[in-house]
Parts: structure tokens; C-alpha cells; sequence
């Protein structure tokens, strides 16, 4: 008996469980074998294996293998026969703008200047024709009155994968050269019609340290530089341009080229064009679309997987998690499904160990974008069921006890040092080595923006019929809500303040400046106005900061930091600049306020300074700085620049309706004309009996509406 009962706990206990374990593991291994069980991906799935994904040059690169790191790279280096060349690099201001972008990103121009402005240039435009072939056209342009003479360089290198393994096996003839990489499972074939042309390689990492010393090395066809890379590129010389003229040439990019491609020079096909429908377009939106959309790199490691990753501006390369955020609310204006790729990206499933993709600014600002990610049709209603319950995880890991203080209020700083996205704010930037009273500190920010996740959040799972979650979500709000309204308001500026707390985590009043003055006089003081929790004095009061030239409002809009506050300065990057992404935020509040006039304000401002910049630079910069309102930062950047897309829209977009935060469109039916539009809208309950607006843009223009928010659904009609 006592034999029996060993054998009985050996098999409850080992030997069942284990043979389970085995099974399970063999249908796991068999559904993932047939590709129904797999690993969460955070890769854009969308995306073409041709597209604009070198880390380090503007041009056009293939990924035969995600999963391999691996990418080929082409760019055209243009430049003025035997005196300079242009490398396209994307890392400093080389003379390149990302000129016109189809949604698709199957037709990619870049703006090469040779003698600026306008004067001599090359725009150069990647047409992908379909999963082999590429064409390269290249239309060079003479504005003067003498005549030119330019060259045209398509260098070609591998970029990943073990090092020593970039020189490829090089075969060439009368107009083609084709290369094969050790650790890519593809050839690759140039072609090109021109007489006048030779076969070089470059032995360098960087092509824009070797190619220019070598400008004047006219006789060699092997340059050898510091030989930790190799690049191999045809050489078309002389174009001559006649004054006031202009040349197209051809060239075709092939994967595994065949025996009549070989004998094949390159050739035009008609139609192709990567300014579809830009013509309607203003040039800042669509330099801006174009940045976007070539703001795109690979490999980026998430979770151990190469993926491809839209970026703030290629001098980034990383995740930015709040910055993708807005990437992500305007490409819901360009592609909405990408906008839905996107903010999924950022999400994680309960599997996985991170309860979201972080790096940077915490905030949450992917719950942000969702609304109108959902409107504009990136996701259908079982997309928005899979991406609620990742969204509320972001959420409630960055609204829960590790950051959230016994008063209510939230502190992220021990998990970044920007709570904003605002390097040098004031108050942030001199807490920063104070690590003692940083961690005793909360600023505004953070409670303000997840109080409106937890309302966004809340609509959501009102329209979802998720009670457990609405109840959560009543919890948070008052808790946070008590935390600011109890401790934060500081009468004296007409500000909320960071709030010190003593070591048992009681608040202790604001942290002001040496002579006593509120040190959050800027955006950060004016957020619990977006959460929404503000009485009606204190509203007033906040508006009129924002509102008051001298205040926080400039002839660049709404700038960072009070312009009347002692520690406000000209020189600064944020302090003293202006910048679109918390604009962005308060254009959306405005809507819940029922301000239409003043979201309008903030829009037409923004787009008028955007276009007058572009207009003198071609460059998307970061901000406007007061002190003179010339854009400045980064010149190919899209990140936080990127509202400049959803405003255009909102106002000058036929078939675009934008609300608040506070109102959700459940449904939207349009007249094939867009001259009418049948609304659906649901809104946050604690907007009930308040007047909110919305826009509705039809074929002759905008209509800002006013209307009281419902308990229950609410049909209109607009036209």
C-alpha cells in the first residue's frame, strides 16, 4: 500500500504535470510553426521591405530579413563635377529636405541643394514599383544663368551584421553593376542609361569623410579610407545643365536581377510621380508629411526583435515613447491604420515583462491620440477591444502606487528626469541635482495628463460596457483630483504649483524660488486645466496666462514659461521657445471647453508661423524661438512638430471632424459630396449639461459648433 500511494504522488506530482508541460510545449511548437502562435510583435507591419530606413543617409534601403538587423542602403550623392559633392547624410544639416511623400511611401523625393536657394538642385525620387524593382528619377535643375556641370554618385553598402562582412562580390558591365553581401540571401542590381559613367568603391564607415577628400582624385576607382565599411557607387559625369534648363535621368534598383535585366539599361515608366495630389497641399505640410514619412529607421531592439520605427528625427534613432505618441495622432491624419501600428507599438500584452515601450517623457500620450486614431478609421471596434485593455496597462502602471504619493499626486522622476518633455523647465531643470527633494516633489504634469488618460480611458470603457473599469477609473480621478485641488492652487500667480512633501509623504506647500515666486509659472502650472478639474475662477485665471501677449501667448503661440517669471530666459530649449506638442493638448481642451474660437487661435497661429519658416527654409525645426520667431532645433523633425498635421486638417481637410478629449465620435456619415456629415458622440460623463464644440470640416470649410454634452448618445447633423 505505502508502494502504491509513492507511485500515486510520483505521478499526480511529476509525471502527469510534466507530460502536460510536454504537450503544451508541443502545441506551442506546432501553432507556431504554422504561424497562429506567436511572439508579440512591435514591428510596423505595413511597412514595405523597400523604404527610407538607413539610420545614417536619406535615401531608399531593402530588408531582405526583419530578423536579422540587416538592411542594403542606396542614396544618391549629387555635387558640381570636379569641385564638391553632397553627401545625403541624415545626421547635420547636409542640404537635404524630404521634399514629397505618397501616404503609401511608394514614391519618396528628396531636395538635394547644390547652390542654394533654388538655384541648382536635384530632386531625386525613389519610385517603388513593385517587391523587386525600384526606380531612380533623378531631375536636375539649373535656375542660373551659366552653365553647370554636375555629377551623379548611387552608392550602395550594407549596414548591419557582423563586422569585416560588408565588402559584397562585385560584378559590372557597360551600365550596370550588380553586389552580393556575405549574410544576405540576395543580389542586388543598378542599371542606368548614360554614357558617361565608371564603376568606383569606397573602403570607409562614413561616405561623407572619404567621398569629399576625394573629390579631386580623378583617376582611381578604389578609394581607400579607413576601411570599416565599403561602399560601392557608379559615377555619372559631366551632366551639363544649359542656363535655365533642366534634365531627367533614369535609374533602376533590382533585388536578384536576371540575364535580360543585365543587358537592360534602365527606363522610364509613365505616371509616376511622388507629388500626388501635393499640388493641394501647403508646402509646410507637405514638407512636414515628408519628414514624417521618411523619419523611419531600422533596427531598432525591442523586446530582443529588430523592428522598423518611426522616430522623432533621425538624429534620435531610438524609442521615444512620448513623442511617438503624437507621431502616431498625426499619421491617423496621413494613414490611419499606420497611427494604429503605432500606438500598438508602444503597448504590450500581458505577457510581456514591460508594461509598455518606454524611453523618455512618461506620458502616456498614445491614450491621447486613440479617439482620433479610432475616428479616423485606423481601427475597427475589435481593434479597439485589443488595444484598450495594453492601453490601460500603460495607464495603470503609471497611475499606480509606485508613483502616485499618499496625497494623490503623481511623481515619475526615479524612472526619468523629464516629466514634460521639457528639458529645462524651470522648476524641473533645478530640482535635477537635488535628488532628495526631486523625489519629495511632484510637478503638475504628470497627475493632470493621466487624470485625462483616466477620462479617456473611461469613455472607452463606457462605450465598451466595461463597469468594473468605470469604477477603477472614479477611484483615480478623485484621488488625483483631491491631491492638485487640495495642495496645488497657488492664488497669489493664478498658478498650480510643484508640491513638496516631508519625508512621511504629507504635502508642505509649493516649491518656490528664493524670493518666494511660484516656480511653475509656465505650462506645467496651467495642465489641471486639461485634466479638467479646475473651478470656474481658476479657469478664468489660466486662460488669461495662456491668452495675454507677455504672459504665456507670443506671436509664435504659447510658449513654455511665463515670460513675466524672474527665472524666464530667451536663450533657452525650452525656456524662452515655443513648441507645438502641449499646444497640441490645449487646442484639444479648448474643444472641451467649449472655446472653439480660442482652439482656433492656437491652430491658425502655429500653421501660419509653420509655413512662413518652411516657406524660407524648406526645414521642419523643432520650435520657434521668441526672441526672433525662426524655427530652430533639428531641422528634419517631426516628432513633437507633428500637430501641424492635425490642424491643417481639422480646419482645411474636407471629411475631418475633431473633438475634445471629452467626446468620443461613434459614428461618422459622411455625403459623398462631404457637404453634409451625420455625427454619432458619446462624452465623458463629467462633461454632462456643459457646452463643449466641435469641427466639422466640410467641402467649403470649417463648422465650429457648440452643443451640450449628453448622459446618453447624441446624433447631429451638420451641414
Amino acid at each position: 500500500m505505502k508502494k502504491f500511494r509513492k507511485t500515486l504522488y510520483l505521478l499526480e506530482s511529476f509525471i502527469l504535470p510534466t507530460m502536460r508541460r510536454i504537450a503544451l510545449l508541443l502545441i506551442a511548437f506546432s501553432l507556431a510553426f504554422t504561424g497562429l502562435f506567436a511572439a508579440p510583435s512591435h514591428d510596423i507591419a505595413s511597412l514595405s521591405q523597400w523604404g527610407p530606413y538607413s539610420k545614417e543617409y536619406f535615401g531608399i534601403s531593402h530588408i531582405q530579413d526583419l530578423s536579422s538587423g540587416i538592411q542594403v542602403e542606396f542614396c544618391l550623392v549629387p555635387g558640381v563635377y570636379r569641385r564638391n559633392v553632397k553627401v545625403p547624410c541624415a545626421l547635420f544639416e547636409s542640404g537635404v529636405h524630404p521634399w514629397a511623400v505618397t501616404p503609401d511611401m511608394k514614391h519618396i523625393t528628396y531636395r538635394h541643394d547644390i547652390e542654394w536657394k533654388d538655384r541648382v538642385f536635384v530632386d531625386a525620387s525613389y519610385h517603388v514599383l513593385d517587391e523587386r524593382r525600384v526606380l531612380l528619377e533623378t531631375r536636375c535643375v539649373n535656375h542660373t544663368e551659366l552653365v553647370q556641370n554636375i555629377s551623379l554618385q548611387l552608392a550602395v553598402r550594407k549596414s548591419g551584421g557582423a563586422e569585416e562582412k560588408w565588402t559584397p562580390e562585385l560584378k559590372q558591365g557597360d551600365g550596370w553593376f550588380t553586389v552580393r553581401y556575405p549574410e544576405v540571401d540576395a543580389s542586388y542590381g543598378v542599371f542606368w542609361d548614360y554614357p558617361y559613367s565608371e564603376v568606383r568603391q569606397w573602403r570607409c564607415a562614413k561616405l561623407e569623410q572619404l567621398m569629399p577628400r576625394k573629390v579631386h582624385d580623378h583617376v582611381r576607382k578604389d578609394m581607400k579610407g579607413d576601411k570599416k565599411g565599403h561602399y560601392t557607387a557608379n559615377f555619372l559625369r559631366p551632366v551639363v545643365l544649359q542656363p535655365q534648363r533642366d534634365t531627367t535621368l533614369w535609374q533602376l534598383i533590382v533585388l536578384n536581377p536576371g540575364t535580360d535585366e543585365l543587358k537592360a539599361a534602365a527606363a522610364p515608366e509613365s505616371g509616376l510621380t511622388a507629388q500626388a495630389g501635393a499640388d493641394n497641399m501647403p508646402l509646410g505640410y507637405r514638407l512636414l508629411q515628408a519628414t514624417l514619412l521618411t523619419n523611419v529607421v531600422y533596427p531598432i531592439d525591442a523586446f530582443g526583435e529588430p523592428i522598423r520605427h518611426f522616430c522623432p528625427g533621425k538624429n534620435w534613432n531610438s524609442l521615444y515613447t512620448w513623442d511617438c505618441g503624437f507621431i502616431a495622432w498625426a499619421m491617423s491624419e496621413i494613414d490611419p491604420g499606420r497611427g494604429y501600428e503605432i500606438i500598438r507599438q508602444y503597448t504590450t500584452a500581458p505577457e510581456e515583462e514591460a508594461p509598455f515601450v518606454h524611453h523618455g517623457t512618461p506620458l502616456a500620450t498614445q491614450i491621447l491620440a486613440i479617439g482620433d486614431v479610432w475616428e479616423r478609421g485606423g481601427c475597427d471596434e475589435a481593434q479597439l477591444r485589443e488595444i484598450y485593455p495594453r492601453l490601460k496597462r500603460f495607464y495603470d502602471y503609471m497611475s499606480g502606487p509606485e508613483y502616485r504619493k499618499a496625497s494623490g499626486l503623481l511623481s515619475t522622476w526615479h524612472l526619468f528626469y523629464n516629466s514634460g518633455g521639457w528639458d529645462d523647465y524651470p522648476p524641473q531643470w533645478t530640482l535635477r541635482p537635488q535628488k532628495e527633494l526631486r523625489a519629495r516633489t511632484a510637478p503638475m504634469v504628470s497627475t493632470s495628463y493621466y487624470i485625462r488618460c483616466a477620462k479617456i480611458l473611461r469613455l472607452l470603457a463606457a462605450h465598451l460596457g466595461l463597469k468594473k473599469d468605470i469604477k477603477q477609473y472614479d477611484r483615480d480621478i478623485a484621488a488625483m483630483r483631491k491631491g492638485i485641488l487640495d495642495n496645488a492652487w497657488d492664488a497669489q500667480s493664478g498658478y498650480f504649483g510643484y508640491v513638496r512633501h516631508d519625508a512621511e509623504g504629507v504635502p508642505e506647500g509649493l516649491y518656490r524660488t528664493e524670493d518666494g515666486v511660484n516656480f511653475n509659472m509656465g505650462l506645467d502650472g496651467v495642465t489641471p486645466l486639461v485634466a479638467g478639474i479646475t473651478d470656474e475662477e481658476q479657469s478664468r485665471r489660466l486662460l488669461q496666462h495662456i491668452f495675454t501677449e507677455g504672459e504665456l501667448w507670443s506671436p509664435c503661440g504659447i510658449t513654455a514659461v511665463d515670460q513675466r517669471a524672474p527665472y524666464y530666459r530667451i536663450d533657452g530649449y525650452w525656456n524662452g521657445t515655443v513648441w507645438l506638442p502641449h499646444q497640441m493638448i490645449l487646442w484639444k481642451t479648448m474643444l472641451d471647453l467649449g472655446l472653439p474660437e480660442k482652439a482656433r487661435l492656437i491652430a491658425d497661429t502655429a500653421l501660419a508661423n509653420w509655413e512662413r519658416e518652411c516657406e524660407d527654409s524648406y526645414n521642419c525645426y523643432e520650435h520657434f524661438m521668441l526672441a526672433t520667431g525662426r524655427g530652430g532645433g533639428w531641422n528634419n523633425f517631426s516628432g513633437l512638430s507633428s500637430p501641424i498635421i492635425n490642424w491643417y486638417n481639422a480646419y482645411h481637410r474636407s471629411g475631418t471632424v475633431s473633438t475634445g478629449f471629452g467626446t468620443l465620435v461613434t459614428k461618422a456619415e459622411w455625403s459623398e459630396d462631404l457637404s453634409r456629415v451625420s455625427l454619432t458622440l458619446e462624452f465623458d460623463k463629467d462633461l454632462a449639461g456643459k457646452e463643449v464644440a466641435i469641427i466639422a470640416c466640410l467641402a467649403d470649410g470649417p463648422r465650429e459648433l457648440i452643443l451640450k454634452a449628453t448622459k446618453k448618445p447624441l446624433t447631429i447633423s451638420v451641414n
